[in-house]
């Protein structure tokens, strides 16, 4: 493993658990339906983005208010795209960046990088969500690009790696329902 790999492993497995802690604990009297791991289309930034039935909810009513979601398309993409949910935003994991843009082609490491954060979620215990009222089973779990076209490509590979087979397999159809 290069220097660059195993600070990055190192950063990422010592903030993960912590973020994810404080942000079920802020989130705990709602359902946690989304765990998303956002970046961009160089790798250069790193960014945790959870979300909750109640917080889609609340979130479509106020984009309803302003004429921003009309149709069903929009609530589909209000419910997965991770740039909308409404947990997560200011957590330790942002520090990563530094590390991914210390490094002039952190992109070249992206199915590393990848692979680091599908283990440590599989390692994450299910105590950890229990304590907060949820259950790991019960998420979907995906990286996503927010700023290019193979996002949805993306999202499809790392979530059968992370996500339950049942909730994986539904989230791959999340767009069949605009037909």
């Amino acid at each position: 493993m290069t220097d660059f790999l195993t600070r990055f492993e190192t950063h990422f497995k010592a903030n993960f658990l912590q973020d994810l802690t404080d942000t079920l604990s802020e989130a705990q009297n709602e359902k946690v339906y989304a765990c998303a791991f956002g970046t961009d289309s160089d790798f250069g930034t790193l960014f945790l983005a959870v979300n909750t039935e109640e917080s889609l909810a609340r979130h479509i009513s106020e984009m309803k208010q302003k004429d921003l979601c009309d149709t069903p398309e929009d609530e589909i993409y209000y419910r997965w795209g991770c740039s909308e949910y409404q947990y997560g935003g200011d957590t330790h994991l942002n520090g990563i960046s530094d590390i991914l843009q210390d490094i002039d082609n952190a992109y070249d490491y992206k199915d590393q990088i990848i692979e680091i954060i599908v283990q440590v979620v599989r390692d994450t215990d299910e105590a950890v969500f229990r304590k907060y009222g949820q259950s790991k089973t019960d998420i979907v779990f995906f990286v996503s690009m927010t700023d290019d076209d193979e996002a949805l490509a993306l999202e499809n590979e790392t979530v059968v790696q992370m996500t339950e087979a049942e909730l994986a397999a539904s989230f791959l159809k999340r767009y069949e329902q605009e037909e």
